[in-house]
């Protein structure tokens, strides 16, 4: 069992956490269909490219998948260590209370 504060450090990281997924998500993108690209030009193929791209997709699905999952479950387990009912607040909300717990 964690102590309250323990649980707080835990919800704002994984706040951080959520916020950050979109840019990497973004980045994983952009590194697959430029791989794609490259690997369809060196070829000469592109059946190889579009095989590449259909290929890092679903590895980019999967990854992003359990990433998400992983900071939901993160986020839940940390609002029960916190003992709070309410799941429904806003990031922000979550935050406010948060500060209060680990300045006072």
């Amino acid at each position: 069992m964690a102590t309250k504060k323990e649980g707080a450090k835990r919800l704002l990281d994984t706040l951080d956490s959520k916020g950050k997924l979109q840019n990497r998500l973004r980045f994983a993108i952009s590194q697959g269909v430029l791989l794609s690209i490259l690997i369809g030009y060196f070829t000469e193929q592109w059946r190889f490219g579009l095989a590449a791209l259909l290929l890092f997709g679903l590895l980019i699905q999967f990854s992003f998948e359990r990433m998400k999952n992983s900071i939901e479950a993160s986020q839940i387990q940390a609002i029960t260590d916190l003992g709070w009912k309410d799941t429904s607040l806003s990031d922000e909300e979550y935050r406010v209370r948060l500060m209060k717990v680990l300045n006072g």
